[in-house]
């Protein structure tokens, strides 16, 4: 039998009476019958839970030679014995260990000088160090990958099994060479982009100069370090009273000078006069606290896109947030998600990866081999596994650049599963008849039931490095494009900073619902239902696959049930914006087969002419000016007229 564990373990020349109750009579150091010295080496580190329960390793003189040991071949055998062990006397042994046979033996030895702290009964405590010239990261980029339950990196020699989830880990800085301490992590996971950890609370620490006496790094590998357990267990103490880490949310706007006010011509958020919906007080007040929020933390939006982006999420399903870069589509999520007042295990921000290519790679797969399930890396079945379990929690769930990769493929299940009723809606990860099989299947069932406390919201960019959205997504999601405002209202927004309270009240499962409004019946107005029937008919005239459908006409008079009475977005102007999001998404083709449908541009007028849906929209000014929406079918006109197609 043969089996090496890449893993580093720390041992020490173990004494006569440790290796003689264990052996039956073996010296800890002797000269073999192939006449070189052999040695035990006495564990005393922290091993892999799943390593076997062994504490005598053997060694061999010529495991030692690179550190300029020489075995004098000519001399005694006792006195060869005893060199060895005079060499051995003031250093702790690193090594990888290997099973030949019966023997678990040495491999990779590094040795180390023992600390100034080391005494007979000490044991050590193996801690993955982090830092900026091994994985690329500054250390403000890893604390935010941290916070957000991201990878970080690899760290090649420390198990990755489950059940060995460091309490903490260092971060080393390289021009200090200082540490800091970071935790404490409850579980994590390990994948192609290296470790992900989740905590419950995170701190960081500096490293005391007195751990230094218990503590020494791995030689030739800057990922791993060792402290005694004595200072590992104060280095616990002190982090637990630390402060908790505070993500500070990246500004996207240029720092403003102090003293600078903010000037907007933007209308306060508030309740209108005569609202079209019932709104609750609580409601206002939560919205006012978004845009509040959103100042405080440096960003700036415009308090419509902010109505209209919690309209929709309160309708439910997908929403996606689409337009240039830099335009806060990630940060809104990150937000909205704190005015929730949600923590790091509540707010999910999934990466999407170029290379996904069914839900395999975003759910998992099952491990025939080893019979065990093993989730995808995005933490995305976890995440919907503790919210089942918290049923009276909200859980926020953001794939960022979601068209990195091709949505229908990876994201394929949940096109179908969103738009079920929520009582319905449950996720397939494997078949059942695979269940008493698997060795995890206690905590990775069969199928887990997404609930209404699960919020979805993509982020795209659109340009050459991704795809377009297939009309089966579209069908399904709401589709916002976040408005860029005049850029003198970043005036004032260093002063909104030093307000900013990074601590929200959770809101409850329940305290959102009421929200919600009742959206069984449709409470569409006639006029809006005769443009929508129209704006189908001229759709099917121009294409038998374009039209609106059931479903997206049932989800506009949902959006239109739970919009908020507020003054900065009216009836008319949410309606426009749901034309736009809803329907003019699927306006892609050839001029061919558009330019009958959306007229001509012409740039002598600056506008359309020839244009049925633009004289619909005339038609129908009494429900909305159609502002959005005409500013949509001038732009789709240009791409016709100057490029032949529009997406």
């Amino acid at each position: 039998m043969y089996k090496k564990w890449d893993v580093d373990l720390v041992g020490v020349l173990a004494d006569d009476e440790f290796v003689y109750s264990r052996t039956g009579g073996k010296m800890a150091v002797f000269v073999n019958r192939q006449n070189v010295v052999q040695f035990s080496i006495r564990l005393i580190s922290q091993a892999p839970d799943s390593f076997p329960n062994v504490k005598l390793f053997t060694g061999y003189s010529t495991d030692l030679e690179r550190y300029g040991y020489v075995e004098d071949y000519f001399a005694d055998i006792v006195e060869r014995a005893q060199s060895l062990r005079e060499f051995l006397r003031d250093y702790l042994v690193v090594f990888r260990p290997f099973i030949r046979g019966e023997y678990y033996n040495i491999a990779d030895v590094r040795l180390v000088n023992v600390p100034l702290a080391h005494h007979d009964d000490a044991a050590y405590v193996p801690l993955p160090v982090f830092s900026s010239s091994e994985h690329g990261l500054e250390f403000p980029e890893f604390m935010d990958k941290l916070s957000k339950n991201q990878f970080i990196g690899k760290i090649p020699y420390v198990s990755t099994d489950s059940t060995d989830t460091p309490t903490c880990i260092l971060w080393r800085d390289d021009e200090s060479l200082t540490y800091k301490v970071v935790g404490e992590f409850v579980r994590h996971r390990y994948g192609f982009g290296g470790f992900q950890f989740w905590h419950n609370q995170l701190r960081v620490l500096d490293f005391k100069p007195e751990w230094e006496n218990d503590f020494f790094e791995v030689p030739n590998d800057p990922t791993l370090a060792f402290v005694g357990y004595e200072a590992y267990q104060a280095m616990l103490e002190q982090l637990a009273i630390q402060p908790l880490y505070i993500p500070p949310t990246e500004s996207l706007l240029p720092e403003l000078e102090t003293g600078q006010t903010l000037t907007t011509s933007i209308v306060t958020l508030e309740q209108a006069e005569d609202p079209v919906n019932e709104t609750s007080p609580e409601e206002i007040e939560f919205l006012q606290l978004l845009a509040r929020t959103a100042r405080e933390h440096g960003l700036l939006y415009d308090e419509a896109d902010l109505v209209n982006f919690h309209t929709a999420m309160k309708t439910g399903g997908l929403i996606i947030l689409s337009g240039m870069s830099g335009t806060g589509k990630t940060k809104l999520v990150q937000i909205y998600g704190r005015t929730l007042g949600m923590d790091d295990e509540q707010l999910s921000i999934i990466p999407v990866r170029p290379a996904w290519t069914d839900d395999a790679d975003l759910l998992g797969y099952v491990d025939s081999v080893n019979m065990v399930y093993r989730p995808g890396d995005s933490g995305l079945v976890n995440t919907l596994i503790q919210a089942n379990a918290n049923k009276d929690r909200l859980y926020l769930v953001c794939f960022d650049e979601m068209n990195l990769a091709r949505v229908e493929h990876y994201f394929s299940q949940f096109l179908s599963v969103l738009e079920m009723d929520p009582a319905r809606r449950r996720l397939r990860l494997y078949n059942e008849e695979l269940l008493p099989r698997l060795y995890n299947s206690a905590y990775y069932p069969p199928s887990i039931s997404i609930g209404d406390n699960v919020l979805f919201v993509g982020t795209v960019n659109l340009d050459e490095s991704t795809y377009h959205f297939s009309d089966k997504v579209l069908d399904r999601a709401n589709v916002i494009t976040l408005k860029v405002l005049p850029f003198a209202q970043l005036k004032g927004l260093s002063e909104e900073r030093k307000r900013k309270q990074d601590f929200r009240p959770e809101m409850s499962l329940a305290q959102y619902h009421s929200f919600i409004a009742d959206t069984q019946t449709i409470t569409l107005t006639d006029r809006e239902l005769a443009l929508i029937t129209q704006m189908h008919q001229l759709l099917q005239q121009a294409s038998s696959n374009l039209g609106i459908g059931y479903r997206v006409v049932r989800q506009i008079n949902a959006f239109m049930a739970n919009l908020p009475a507020t003054r900065v977005l009216t009836r008319g102007e949410a309606f426009d914006r749901q034309i736009v999001q809803r329907v003019f998404t699927k306006l892609r083709g050839q001029e061919d087969q558009l330019r009958p449908l959306i007229g001509t541009y012409r740039p002598e007028r600056q506008g359309l002419i020839d244009s049925p849906m633009l004289a619909l929209l005339d038609e129908y000014s009494d429900v909305s000016q159609f502002t959005a929406a005409r500013s949509v079918l001038k732009q789709k006109a240009k791409e016709l007229k100057f490029y032949g197609y529009t997406v």
